[in-house]
């Protein structure tokens, strides 16, 4: 099994390039990792992805070297996942940060300090921006952009960028704040650009089927193992992903 496991990849591996080429071509990109393993040590498997193609890829790091590996010095769409520090100075046309993921910190802001009315007050009011933005997307979905899309648009974006970030003695509300005022021109990019994801969901999606094999198997043995993970596995979802 493990010997026809790789010859499989070498069979595969042009086709494993080739995909990687027209990801980059594509107008937007999904990016996201979990941890894995290989004989022990700690290593991460990352995932690039669009409606079409899911390029897997486990490395050593996690750090922006490996994303600049993957997509190159600079990508010409729109780049699309979590807060990791790693996708901060990668050059892309734009970039779109998972506002599922500000949601969940919001709920956990508010959960943590559930008695301070000042606390409560603040998330509220920057839920309410991020629960219109969605809901505007949504209405949206199907029919063209007109001048009420724009002027609801405009009046969203000036609340976000008049928002008074505050700067908090409370560490978990400092944080969020921080990360909110650092990406904040990364955050609305989906109400501008045209099929643009607010969220970050499909990756979670195509990472989750790797997240079970960690589970079961532990992860890999051997560098080789890893390889032919990489490769199978896009193979696979990408075929998926086109039926």
């Amino acid at each position: 099994i493990t010997g026809f496991k790789g010859k499989l990849k070498e069979k595969a591996l042009p086709l494993y390039g080739q995909l990687l080429e027209s990801l980059k071509q594509s107008p937007f990109i999904h990016a996201d990792e979990t941890g894995w393993r290989l004989n022990g040590s700690n290593y991460w498997l990352w995932k690039f992805s669009n409606k079409s193609i899911c390029y897997s890829h486990i490395d050593k790091g996690r750090g922006q070297k490996v994303v600049e590996d993957i997509l190159g010095k600079s990508y010409d769409g729109v780049l699309i996942s979590d807060f990791l520090s790693a996708y901060n100075r990668i050059n892309a046309k734009a970039k779109q940060r998972c506002l599922v993921h500000i949601l969940r910190d919001l709920k956990k802001v508010t959960e943590y300090w559930h008695n301070d009315k000042e606390v409560l007050g603040y998330c509220k009011r920057l839920k309410k921006i991020f629960e219109d933005s969605m809901a505007l997307y949504k209405e949206y979905l199907s029919k063209e952009w007109d001048e009420r899309y724009y002027t609801k648009r405009a009046r969203l974006n000036d609340s976000l960028r008049d928002f008074a970030f505050p700067n908090p003695s409370k560490r978990i509300l400092k944080r969020f704040a921080n990360r909110l005022k650092r990406h904040k021109g990364e955050i609305l990019t989906f109400l501008y650009i045209k099929g643009i994801d607010p969220h970050n969901n499909h990756a979670e999606q195509q990472i989750r089927p790797d997240v079970i094999f960690r589970k079961i198997t532990f992860g890999n043995r051997s560098l080789s193992g890893a390889e032919n993970h990489s490769v199978l596995m896009t193979i696979l979802q990408t075929a998926k992903l086109n039926n």
